[in-house]
């Protein structure tokens, strides 16, 4: 082959402005089928945890007249003592009437706790759903304006623009793979919905993930009284926070990647990695956090929360 001929195809290689834009669309057409998922899933559990009135009201109710539902009641039919309507509610047939009354109170007090929090959950997925849409309605006018093969690179720029809130890195999307823009990291890495999260793999490691390789505006997580792994979510300075659900898998990392990964819950503590500083002498892995907010989680498997690493 000749050098002329291998610097033809060298070229010939590169994405097209179409084709890059395509690879800037097709991930954000499956953040937004993700984000919907989610949002169908978040309206079911606000609508369970928004019965805790009824709940409470049908066990009063049972506590009030336990005759109305003795044991081996499956739907007791009853006339609510609150509202004074009818009702039918749903009860486990082993129990008597003022243990179902038990059962409902506790299921009272769980949806009471959790309905402001899947109600916040809902407003903040559908917003996303909005933007997302938006973006893509966005791209397509982009698309709309020229042919195919008129697309340029400021075209191209203006899709970024478009798509970083959501994609951190459109800045760096070539043909829907990403460039080398920085020096492959050490640490152990995952991208969830985009955003890039950083794990150290030991104590030496997590000094240099927190203390040198994370940037201010990165957020840092790391499992409250347990050893683990120190975690950092890229995140540029002047941009939008990563979203709730991404925080919460990158907290569900750490506790894995730590020696709370048996148990069934754990705090991550949560803060900005400009806030976290290495104390005089301290040993390796042992830094200060401060200005944290607590996330309560579970430990999952990367397995189930990302599909690369």
């Amino acid at each position: 082959m000749t050098a002329g001929t291998e610097e033809t195809s060298k070229k010939d290689s590169t994405p097209s402005p179409a084709d890059q834009i395509r690879a800037v669309r097709n991930r954000i057409r499956a953040l937004l089928k993700h984000e919907e998922k989610k949002l169908a899933k978040q309206r079911a559990e606000e609508e369970e945890a928004s019965r805790y009135t009824r709940y409470s009201q049908a066990a009063d109710t049972l506590m009030a007249d336990p005759s109305i539902a003795p044991r081996g009641t499956a739907n007791a039919e009853f006339k609510n003592i609150h509202t004074g309507e009818t009702e039918t509610i749903a009860l486990n047939p082993a129990l008597d009437a003022l243990e179902n009354a038990e059962l409902l109170y506790k299921k009272a007090r769980k949806g009471r706790r959790g309905y402001e929090t899947a109600a916040a959950n809902v407003e903040e997925t559908t917003a996303a759903v909005g933007k997302l849409s938006g973006i893509i309605n966005s791209i397509e006018d982009i698309v709309k304006e020229k042919a195919p093969l008129d697309l340029d690179g400021g075209d191209i720029e203006r899709v970024r623009e478009i798509a970083s809130e959501f994609l951190p890195d459109a800045g760096t999307i070539s043909g829907g793979k990403k460039k080398t823009a920085e020096p492959q990291a050490p640490f152990k890495k995952y991208v969830i919905d985009g955003w890039e999260i950083y794990l150290g793999k030991n104590s030496e490691q997590n000094d240099e993930l927190s203390t040198k390789f994370a940037k201010p505006s990165d957020i840092w997580l790391h499992v409250a009284a347990h050893a683990g792994s120190h975690v950092i979510i890229r995140h540029k300075k002047d941009t939008p926070n990563p979203p709730k659900d991404v925080v919460h898998k990158a907290a569900q990392l750490a506790v894995w990647y730590s020696k709370a990964r048996h148990t069934s819950y754990a705090e991550v503590h949560v803060t900005e990695a400009r806030f976290v500083r290495k104390r005089r002498h301290a040993p390796p892995g042992e830094v200060i956090a401060e200005r944290c907010k607590a996330v309560r989680v579970e430990p999952k498997d990367p397995k189930l929360i990302v599909s690369n690493d």
